[in-house]
């Protein structure tokens, strides 16, 4: 063996050139494995990658060219006349959708310059602005990023993604691939110009304004087809951040960034450098702030009509149209509705400048307070006071103390005199909400009769404050005195008993009928007559007299009363248990909850109207942001409550009440146009009201004071009682001006007849007009079926001893004939009184009637009993042929008695009522 140096030498070189090979082919091996587990996990990874993207992808939402449409639209009131009256504006839905060709190139211009300058160039996505965006947020240190979203993709973002929160980066690299992704798709489906239009009809500008349109006449006060260059720089540079670049709160930031928006359309070629430089000398700032300071004091609190319209509408939507209650309240405010309403400028205008003439209304008006606080301690406790509260206080201080006061000034006095009492820190946070509201109050509404549209309303005087504050036309419940009689009496014994208005009553004492016993009496409110005898239901609704109201009443029976009351369209009555309105005093306004003004007036305007009576309508019709009618309000059919005939006759007696002899309401006449009316007091003066009609509308105005907590009634001295009846006047009278003076049309199916007023039948020649006083005959109208057709069996021929005016006995030296009207027995339990009738009549007590004078004190038959004239014979046996003139007045012990057709007591409304029942004239 060669154990040589050199041959060793040799070996181990030929051993580590082997190694070296080996090690070589490992090291390759290795090399070549890791490339392809590198290919193979780039390979996994790019799968995965491409899954993953395709996952997203296949989640993003799909999407039509409906898809982007802007959702939340403000909806619009308008008047009879077309003019916008209101916007329905809730967050996020201040918009007005404009088409494209409405908006000026240059507006459309300035937001492509600065929000995406290769809009008409790319297909969704703007590589060369990825590009860009990634190297400065590269450079920057990973620290700036820019934004790379196109019109597209923000239009996306808005309409499309608006719903969705980000968190985490995952989340926002997943909304953005589908972003991206939709970006593409959408431009396949929609133009560049239906994608812009939607886009500028959708960004948010800042303010609650949602579209260019908004925003145009929120800043400028301008439409967007009148923005210049200038202005539209303005809007363009909001874009970004609308809080941040809002030119009202922040002018200079905007101002910066319109100069960027102006560089780009300079550089892009949108604009020219003179257009340039004009618009950077632009003061337009100045004019923003301007515009801002009038749309802020503009009054943008919604008037008691759109109040009303609102309530109005929503219980329509869900009554009529079907939505819940939450659909509806979202339609109302975040669907873009078009709401037509029945308002007339013309005259609103009138009711609201007559109300807020101070001349109108009577001097000395009170304030009251509504107030109210909170106070939160440094612990977090929270401790409430109310206005009940501090009367309550004030009232254990005085017993006679009213929260009613001089000035406003006074009642701040008092607010704050309790407030201190109450022991707050300066540690503690205090919440507190007062206003004050002058009284009495007053409402009135008016309605045309032929639709049942309410063409005007006001709720209330004094300047409204908030929107939803107390509305007294359709949400204050009042009782209604003696406006009931006719809708609650008289029309349902017209329809029911062919009464009419020659039909007699004999207002004497009555009682009301309580647990089935006598009750107590029914007050006629004119204590200076206080009995009237025989009367006509037209005299009674003229006089306004309650005896004669709760008699037709009771004839008709209360429960048939009620019904005609719900077809009226009455919604606030007691229909059952102990307080139960079906009742005799409902006949004079005495009701557990009262009614409201709307209704009210509705059912005077279904009389109005002929008898025919429609739920009174605030709008005509609805129409949704694509132009669909959702609600018409002019289809419906209304309610015959009771016939034409009965509804002229009705009307005819109301025209008595405002021109007639004796009628209570003469100050509410109309100038130049024929009235009809019935006014209304109830108990302690608490409410005055006066609801009349023309041929052409109808309105009710009432008076008071708003809490009936307050024991103040309306003081007659300070004329509060009466002021009303002229004021209606003022406003109807001007509404009118213009419109030809003409009679309520006169129906088919009416005569006339002549009647006796003490009996309602057929007169007596030379008998029912022989009583001694004038106007007992009278040509009456009738439902042609209803006139009478018997002659009166009130008036008889008797003899009379002319010493005594007594029922003549054959003792009586000195007898004349004379006619006399019959009296009727009295209600079991109720005494009889002196009547105007009395002198002229014949007591149903026969022996208090006759003469005692010539009989030596005892009673003896009077000749008119002996012969059976009291039975109903009109011819007496006379053994006096030449009698005296039947006309001469006999001897009357009551000689002051006041004339039937004398004109009614000077203050009407001095006149009380019955105790627990609103009753008055």
């Amino acid at each position: 063996m060669n154990y040589s140096k050199k041959s060793t030498s040799r070996k181990q070189k030929a051993l580590k050139s082997r190694k070296s090979k080996m090690g070589k082919k490992l090291g390759v091996v290795f090399l070549k494995t890791l490339l392809v587990l590198f290919i193979a996990v780039g390979v996994a990874g790019l799968c995965g990658g491409i899954g993953i993207v395709k996952g997203v992808i296949e989640n993003a939402p799909d999407i039509t060219s409906a898809s982007v449409l802007p959702r939340g639209y403000k909806s619009t009131v308008y008047d009879a006349d077309g003019n916008k009256t209101a916007e329905l504006i809730a967050e996020g839905t201040n918009r007005t959708y404009v088409k494209l060709d409405n908006i000026p190139k240059h507006v459309q211009e300035a937001f492509i310059a600065i929000e995406d300058e290769r809009f008409y160039d790319h297909n969704g996505i703007d590589i060369q602005g990825m590009l860009r965006a990634g190297v400065k947020f590269v450079t920057s240190g990973f620290r700036t990023t820019q934004g790379a979203s196109t019109i597209t993709q923000q239009l996306l973002k808005n309409n499309v993604f608006d719903f969705m929160s980000e968190h985490g980066m995952l989340e926002k690299i997943e909304r953005k691939l589908q972003e991206q992704y939709l970006a593409v798709k959408l431009e396949d489906i929609m133009s560049k110009d239906e994608i812009l239009e939607s886009y500028l009809n959708t960004i948010n500008l800042g303010q609650n304004t949602l579209g260019v349109q908004a925003a145009a006449n929120r800043y400028f006060g301008k439409s967007i087809s009148e923005l210049d260059i200038s202005e539209a720089a303005v809007l363009a540079a909001i874009t970004k951040s609308p809080t941040e670049y809002n030119p009202i709160k922040h002018p200079d930031a905007n101002k910066t960034r319109r100069a960027l928006v102006l560089k780009n359309m300079l550089d892009q070629g949108y604009i020219s450098q003179n257009d340039y430089d004009s618009a950077m000398e632009d003061d337009i700032y100045a004019r923003i702030s301007e515009h801002n300071e009038e749309t802020q004091s503009t009054n943008t609190v919604y008037s008691y009509f759109v109040d009303a319209l609102i309530d109005q509408v929503q219980k329509d939507l869900v009554e009529k149209a079907g939505y819940s209650a939450t659909q509806a309240s979202n339609a109302l405010y975040s669907s873009g509705l078009k709401i037509y309403s029945t308002q007339k400028p013309e005259i609103q205008s009138a009711l609201d400048e007559e109300f807020a003439n101070g001349e109108n209304f009577p001097a000395n008006t009170k304030v009251a307070i509504e107030w109210a606080m909170s106070v939160v301690d440094k612990d977090g406790n929270t401790t409430n006071y109310s206005q009940e509260m501090m009367f309550k206080y004030y009232k254990e201080q005085n017993s006679g103390y009213e929260p009613l006061y001089s000035s406003e000034e006074e009642a701040q006095a008092a607010i704050d005199g309790y407030v201190a009492t109450l022991g707050i820190t300066d540690d503690d946070t205090v919440y507190e909400k007062s206003s004050f509201i002058m009284q009495p109050q007053a409402s009135m509404v008016i309605e045309d009769q032929k639709t049942g549209e309410v063409v005007a309303m006001i709720g209330g005087r004094g300047e409204k404050t908030a929107n939803k504050t107390l509305n007294r036309v359709t949400n204050a419940l009042r009782n209604p005195g003696s406006t009931f009689k006719i809708v609650a009496a008289y029309a349902p014994a017209f329809e029911e008993l062919g009464y009419g208005p020659g039909t007699v009553q004999y207002d004497g004492p009555f009682a009301y009928t309580e647990n089935g016993k006598v009750g107590r009496l029914v007050n006629n409110w004119d204590k200076k007559t206080q009995y009237r005898g025989w009367t006509t239901l037209r005299e009674a609704i003229a006089r306004s007299m309650n005896i004669v109201a709760v008699k037709t009443i009771t004839d008709v029976t209360p429960s048939v009363a009620i019904d005609y009351l719900l077809r009226f369209g009455f919604t606030s009555l007691q229909l059952d248990g102990a307080n139960s309105d079906a009742g005799q005093a409902m006949a004079l306004g005495g009701l557990t909850n009262g009614v409201s003004n709307l209704e009210l007036t509705a059912a005077y305007a279904g009389i109005a109207n002929g008898g025919s009576y429609y739920k009174p309508k605030l709008y005509s019709k609805i129409v949704d942001n694509e132009g669909n009618v959702i609600l018409d309000n002019t289809v419906e059919e209304p309610t015959q409550v009771i016939s034409e005939q009965n509804a002229w006759l009705l009307i005819d007696c109301m025209k008595d009440v405002v021109t007639g002899a004796g009628g209570t309401s003469s100050a509410a006449k109309i100038s130049n146009m024929t009235t009809a009316g019935k006014s209304g007091t109830t108990s302690e003066n608490r409410d005055v009201w006066f609801v009349g009609m023309s041929p052409y509308y109808t309105a009710g105005i009432w008076v008071g004071y708003d809490n009936n907590g307050y024991k103040h009634e309306l003081s007659s001295k300070a004329g509060e009682t009466s002021f009303h009846k002229k004021l209606w006047s003022k406003v109807m009278s001007r509404i009118h001006q213009n419109l030809e003076n003409k009679d309520f049309d006169k129906p088919s199916g009416i005569v006339q007849v002549t009647i006796c007023t003490k009996s309602g039948k057929l007169a007596i020649p030379g008998v029912c007009d022989s009583d001694g006083r004038s106007g007992i005959v009278i040509n009456e109208y009738f439902a042609d079926g209803t006139q009478p057709t018997e002659t009166c069996d009130k008036h008889v021929l008797a003899n009379i001893c002319a010493d005594t005016g007594l029922l003549a006995t054959t003792m009586c030296p000195n007898q004349i004939v004379q006619s006399k009207v019959l009296l009727p027995p009295m209600q079991s339990g109720v005494a009889e009184a002196v009547t105007l009738d009395t002198a002229y009549g014949i007591s149903s007590n026969l022996q208090a009637a006759t003469c005692t004078v010539h009989t030596g004190g005892v009673y003896l038959p009077s000749i008119y009993e002996q012969t059976g004239s009291a039975a109903g014979a009109v011819t007496p046996t006379d053994p006096n042929a030449a009698a005296a003139d039947p006309n001469a007045v006999a001897a009357d012990p009551n000689a002051a008695t006041a004339d039937p057709n004398a004109a009614a007591a000077a203050d009407p409304a001095a006149g009380d009522g019955t105790a627990g029942s609103a009753e008055g004239q």
